[in-house]
């Protein structure tokens, strides 16, 4: 625990009794807390921490006090990202972090599920351990599950390291609790894990995707306090009279902005409960867009008020995570995070200071953050050997002519729902012609024998995409045309110990090494980047539709996301988690 002297100095300082390590003059100061432009207002820092702010003080300046100089800037507290996934992107955030800070973030909360799923406790520790010491605040939601269904649950926490988990200083609330968990099967476990949560004084984070009604109610009785799955006006209306603490989405699995911007300009809501969150940014955009800052602009270009969209992004998120006095805002006693921006509708910062110390200029970082030694336990942890070629080949129950199978139906390039389809057989094998391909699930660290089925609208005319980045779940999963396909780009990601990989003809055509747990790469952002550009451009060139085509093999499994999915035990249907078998009269 800090001593009580560092608050003593601030005081002082306050005073004009001591003089501040940094001050900022000349600016005009937003003030979230009214929503006030306070011109010629200075904010004076001792430490990592804002001692004063408010017109001139004799008495702040000294012979080693650092002088911003903010004339014609507006200073602007520290943005901050409400829920995001910093271990579910691809890249590691060590490598991202730089860039975060360049446009203005300084605090963000994270899942930490990926780890959760693949390597349970311990990769719940290791996240933890591995956002300590960073130039930005990461605070973390601890994964209510080790898998989205029961029968994929093999690495989950006890309650016990839960509860001893409830009190590491960087955890503020249990993650996101999915509501068919709880609302459909009352899970028990997730319903302790809940009351420990509040109990510890922390949140718990929703997901009410397709939830309405009575039953986002009975999700809200739970004692679930967020939603971050809002699509439309209508539904983050219904959330914030409910009381939930409700995310607009604008990052790269999703894009709700638009469809929600008008909220803002409606005179009879209060939205001291809507926030923007990225949940999720892509390498490419983090470098070529922004982070949070690059939310706000979108939200501006939208027709949000600049002052109703940064606090957006401040005070608002910094309350719902109770953080309130340590960021979101200027004030004595908070973090000294800020930044100094010519124009609010723009934001681009040409300063940005976390924790009292400048961490970017004109858009570049001017800190870096090292590498990050994973446990050598959660470094290629997938399975040493593969089942053979034929194991990825169907067996029709007739020899010639075409039977009737169960598919996995693109509806979107994330949303699926169940369908059937005739299969071409030949010499007594499933072919997968036209718009169908095989897909193969098998679990990452096992020996046990992969489950194949079909999707149809994915759109490969060959070749196939394997990835052990399977949401929600311990998985591996590849999308081909054919067995041969599958089982090279199985083969390939193995070698390189997870991440994603795109084969054709026997030959690798694009990859990205993931090997942390298969899930974080170790690779620069930059790397990251071009390479998620090369699989998915590679994906293209072989027919794949949609946006990002790798993404849509990622969450075949993930039963956040309606309808139907895959597991190494068959297709799973979302509503019920029923697992049912290829054959349509068969389960």
């Amino acid at each position: 625990m800090r001593r009580p002297s560092w608050r003593v100095e601030l005081m002082r300082v306050a005073q004009g009794q001591e003089p501040a390590d940094l001050v900022v003059t000349g600016g005009v100061l937003l003030d979230v807390y009214t929503g006030e432009r306070l011109g010629d207002w200075i904010v004076a820092v001792k430490g990592e921490r804002v001692a004063y702010v408010g017109p001139w003080l004799d008495g702040l300046v000294g012979s080693d006090t650092q002088v911003l100089d903010a004339r014609g800037q507006v200073v602007v507290p520290g943005l901050v990202d409400a829920h995001t996934h910093l271990f579910g992107a691809r890249y590691s955030p060590h490598a991202a972090i730089p860039y975060i800070l360049a446009g203005g973030t300084t605090c963000v909360v994270t899942e930490l599920s990926e780890l959760a799923y693949v390597a349970g406790e311990l990769g719940v520790r290791a996240a933890l351990d591995a956002l300590r010491g960073l130039p930005v605040k990461v605070y973390a939601t601890l994964p209510p599950l080790a898998a989205t269904a029961p029968h994929l649950e093999r690495h989950a926490p006890s309650v016990d390291a839960y509860r001893e988990l409830f009190r590491d200083p960087l955890v503020v609330g249990l993650g996101e609790v999915y509501w068919g968990n709880l609302v459909l099967r009352e899970d028990r476990r997730l319903l302790e894990l809940i009351e420990l949560a509040h109990a510890a004084g922390k949140v718990v984070e929703g997901h009410a995707a397709g939830a309405r009604g009575p039953r986002l109610a009975a999700y809200a009785a739970a004692g679930v306090t967020s939603c971050h799955e809002s699509t439309t006006a209508e539904e983050v209306r219904e959330r914030l009279r409910l009381g939930y603490h409700t995310m607009v989405r604008e990052g790269k699995i999703r894009q709700d902005l638009e469809a929600v911007a008008g909220l803002w300009r409606s005179a009879d809501l209060d939205l001291h409960r809507l926030c923007l969150v990225t949940d999720s940014a892509g390498a490419r955009e983090i470098l070529e867009e922004g982070y949070m800052d690059a939310v706000v602009r979108k939200a501006v270009r939208l027709g949000v008020d600049p002052v109703a969209a940064i606090r957006a992004a401040t005070l608002v998120p910094a309350e719902r995570f109770r953080l309130d006095g340590e960021v979101g805002g200027l004030a004595p006693g908070r973090y000294a995070d800020f930044s100094l921006v010519p124009d609010l509708r723009e934001f681009h910062p040409t300063v940005v200071v976390s924790s009292g110390r400048v961490v970017a200029r004109d858009g570049k970082p001017v800190v870096s953050v090292p590498p990050y030694r994973y446990p050598d336990e959660l470094v290629r942890t997938l399975r040493s050997e593969l089942p053979p070629v034929d194991a990825y080949r169907v067996r029709a129950p007739v020899a010639r002519g075409a039977v009737r199978v169960r598919v996995v139906e693109m509806v979107t390039h994330l949303v699926t729902r169940e369908g059937e389809a005739e299969v071409r057989v030949q010499d007594g094998w499933l072919v997968p012609d036209g718009d169908l391909c095989l897909v193969a699930a098998l679990d990452r660290r096992g020996d046990g024998a992969p489950f194949v089925g079909f999707v149809r609208g994915f759109g490969l005319r060959r070749g196939a995409c394997a990835t052990s980045m399977a949401w929600d779940s311990p998985l591996l999963l590849a999308v081909g045309k054919s067995p041969e396909d599958l089982h090279c780009a199985l083969t390939r990601l193995v070698s390189l110990g997870g991440g994603v990989v795109v084969c054709a003809g026997g030959e690798v055509l694009a990859e990205l090494a993931a090997p942390v747990a298969g899930v974080v790469s170790v690779d620069p952002l930059e790397e990251v980047a071009r390479r998620e550009v090369q699989v998915d451009q590679a994906l293209r060139g072989l027919g794949a539709v949609g946006p990002r085509p790798s993404l849509t093999v990622d969450v075949l499994a993930g039963l956040a996301i309606p309808h139907f999915r895959v597991c190494d035990r068959g297709y799973v249907r979302v509503r019920d988690g029923a697992i049912l078998g290829l054959w349509p009269d068969g389960a």
